[in-house]
């Protein structure tokens, strides 16, 4: 069996150093941690984990907080899922396990959580969604348990570290880009009005038209287990008329392309689309989406980082708000429009 010593001889180091290693130690440069680290792999030394465990207080696990399964295919959604599998393969990296806190309703979340924190199972939790009211939040900050969101700042930003996208910045590219593309009346859809993502986009959407003079309404809801909702969505789309859609999501996207074949429209030559989130589903069927790439791996990587950071090192760590830039993803679902604005012919 392979021991810190043998880790010591082979990296040039003392014992006492290969320790501070194993404990991620500040005081140890980067580049020794490297040098041990190669001669754990190139050894095959395993730590023994409930030693470290004892030594440290830790437990070596973080709990990651999904929001409330408002519907039944949520945890199916490939934002989740990419984050799911970034965080975990960077708490790998870092010798952590992953525990997954859920429930149907946000008071069953909040159990969750109260339960890994009383049995001592997790070091803290990343939150996958952000509430000013959010009963989770209040609980981890009366428990001074370390937490990271990802999720727009609500509140005590100097308290907390936020992991975020701009929606609002992202709603308002997304004008900006169908107004270059010839397009004047743009309608905002989403499947939950109420979600903290759904309601900065819509800002966004709502700032971008007042901006450039063209004229915004109110968020449409599509929901497609309710006739009554898409009844009036598709009203409001022949009354409206608009020439171009911001869709809040990929899979909701692809859903609405399809209900909206029924009514005879497509997508991009009746209607152009564009979306949020570059997940697989972009490009598995034609028209492949114009979407917003949300750089999921970099939201992931950051907070389980940041995270770690305030579990190691408490009285070092200032809280902040971390923006992780987007991308725009320019396919076959948004077309030219050729149109003549009178304020440019005169």
């Amino acid at each position: 069996m392979v021991t810190i010593k043998d880790v010591a001889a082979k990296a040039g180091v003392n014992p006492s150093t290969v320790s501070r290693v194993l404990k991620d130690n500040t005081s140890i440069s980067q580049k020794t941690k490297e040098r041990v680290r190669k001669a754990m792999q190139e050894l095959g030394y395993v730590p023994n984990v409930a030693a470290q465990m004892l030594a440290s207080g830790l437990t070596y696990n973080i709990g990651l907080i999904f929001p409330p399964l408002v519907t039944p295919d949520r945890l199916s959604e490939p934002f989740f899922m990419r984050i799911l599998s970034t965080i975990t393969n960077e708490a790998k990296a870092n010798d952590f396990t992953v525990s997954i806190a859920t429930g149907l309703s946000i008071e069953e979340v909040e159990d969750q959580v109260k339960l890994m924190h009383r049995q001592k199972r997790v070091d803290g939790f990343i939150i996958l969604y952000s509430d000013i009211n959010d009963p989770v939040r209040k609980y981890l900050m009366d428990n001074k348990m370390p937490f990271v969101v990802v999720g727009a700042p609500e509140g005590f930003e100097n308290d907390i570290t936020y992991v975020n996208n701009d929606n609002q910045l992202m709603g308002k590219t997304a004008v900006d880009y169908l107004y270059r593309k010839g397009h004047r009346k743009i309608l905002f859809i989403t499947d939950d009005k109420e979600s903290e993502v759904a309601v900065e986009r819509y800002f966004g959407y709502v700032r971008g038209s007042d901006r450039l003079g063209i004229p915004s309404r109110e968020a449409l809801l599509f929901d497609r287990k309710k006739p009554e909702v898409l009844q009036e969505l598709i009203d409001t789309i022949d009354e409206e008329k608009p020439t171009a859609l911001i869709v809040i999501g990929d899979i909701v996207a692809i859903r609405l392309m399809q209900f909206l074949s029924f009514y005879d429209l497509s997508v991009p030559d009746d209607i152009s689309l564009i979306t949020f989130n570059n997940s697989i589903y972009s490009k598995l069927i034609h028209p492949y989406l114009t979407t917003f790439d949300v750089n999921i791996e970099n939201l992931g990587r950051t907070s389980l980082r940041h995270l770690l950071s305030i579990i190691k090192s408490p009285d070092e760590v200032s809280h902040e708000t971390i923006i992780v830039p987007f991308i725009l993803k320019e396919r076959e679902s948004v077309r030219q429009l050729i149109v003549e604005d009178k304020a440019e012919n005169t």
